[in-house]
C-alpha cells in the first residue's frame, strides 16, 4: 500500500471503522497507532495491507476501555479462551485460574506494562493470538487458592442460616428446579449485568481490576457488581416463587442454595457460547 505514512493509516482506520461500526475509537486516534505500528521495527516487518483491521481495532478499543469492545471481547472471545484453557488442564479450577490470567494480562498488564492486548500486531485473527497467549499460560499455570472471597461471591446475597431437615431435604429434591430458575435469572439480566458477573465471580476479577478495564473510578465499578447481585437475586426470587410457589424460610432457603450455584451457571453460560472461528 503505497503513499505518505500518515495517510495510508488514516486510510486503513477509515476502513477499520467500517469493519467494526459501533465501537468509541476515534480515527484519528487509531490512526496513530497504526502509524506507530507499522513504522516500528518488527521482524519480519508488518505489511499495512495483511493487516486483520477489524481486530486489531477492536483490540485497541478494549486496550482504551471502550464498553461495546469489552462486551465484544467477552461474548467472542472469552468463550474460546475458557474453552482452550480447559482443554489444556482438563479441569474446570485449573482452567478458571488460567483464563483470570489471560484476563488480567491482556486487558490489565502489571506494573509498568499496559494492557497486553494492545501489543497484538494485527498478523493473524484475534482468536488465534488469543488462543496462543493461553496456551502460554496453561503452560505456566500453578495451582493456587480460590480467587474470590465469601465476601465476594453471590452467596453472600442472602445470609446464612442453619437449616433443618426438611428444608435440607427441599433442596435435595429441588436441584433441577433451583438450576432452572438461576439459569433464567441469568438469562433475563442485561448483557452488561451478565458480563460483570462473569468477569467478577469466574475469572476472577476483582474492582480494582474492573475499574482498571473499564476506566472508571473503583466506586463506579463496585456499583456495577453490586447492580448485577441485586438484580440476580431478583429475578431468581421471582421465578422460584412462580415455580415453587413457596414462601418464607423455605423460600430463602433455595435461595441460597441458587446463589451457591452462580459460578457453576455462569461458567455454564461461557462455556456454551459460540467460539471464535479460525
Amino acid at each position: 500500500m503505497a503513499g505518505h505514512p500518515a495517510q495510508v493509516a488514516r486510510a486503513l482506520a477509515d476502513a477499520a471503522l467500517e469493519q467494526q461500526p459501533g465501537l468509541s475509537g476515534s480515527a484519528g486516534d487509531f490512526a496513530r497507532h497504526l502509524e506507530a505500528l507499522t513504522g516500528s521495527p518488527a521482524d519480519p516487518p508488518i505489511d499495512p495491507a495483511k493487516l486483520r483491521l477489524g481486530d486489531l481495532y477492536l483490540a485497541w478499543c478494549c486496550g482504551r476501555g471502550c464498553a461495546r469492545a469489552l462486551e465484544r471481547f467477552w461474548t467472542e472471545y472469552v468463550p474460546d479462551v475458557h474453552q482452550t484453557a480447559r482443554a489444556m488442564t482438563k479441569d474446570p479450577d485449573s482452567a478458571d485460574d488460567i483464563v483470570q490470567d489471560v484476563v488480567k494480562h491482556v486487558l490489565v498488564g502489571g506494573g509498568e506494562r499496559g494492557p497486553a492486548i494492545l501489543s497484538y500486531e494485527g498478523r493473524s485473527k484475534l482468536g488465534r493470538w488469543l488462543r496462543s497467549v493461553t496456551v502460554r499460560a496453561a503452560l505456566a499455570n500453578r495451582t493456587r487458592p480460590g480467587l474470590v472471597s465469601d465476601e465476594d461471591d453471590a452467596t453472600s446475597l442472602v445470609p446464612s442460616s442453619a437449616e433443618d431437615p426438611e428444608i435440607a431435604l427441599l433442596k435435595q429434591h429441588s436441584g433441577a428446579t433451583v438450576e432452572r430458575a438461576l439459569r433464567r435469572a441469568l438469562d433475563s439480566l442485561e448483557l452488561d449485568e451478565r458480563l460483570v458477573l462473569q468477569q467478577h465471580l469466574v475469572d476472577g476479577l476483582g474492582i480494582d481490576q474492573l475499574a482498571a478495564i473499564y476506566r472508571i473510578h473503583r466506586a463506579t465499578a463496585a456499583r456495577r457488581v453490586a447492580k448485577a447481585r441485586d438484580a440476580l437475586l431478583v429475578a431468581t426470587r421471582r421465578h422460584l416463587r412462580e415455580t415453587t410457589r413457596l414462601v418464607g424460610r423455605e423460600l430463602d432457603s433455595l435461595i441460597r442454595f441458587a446463589q451457591s450455584r452462580v459460578r457453576l451457571s455462569l461458567r455454564s453460560f461461557a462455556g456454551s457460547a459460540a467460539a471464535t472461528p479460525e
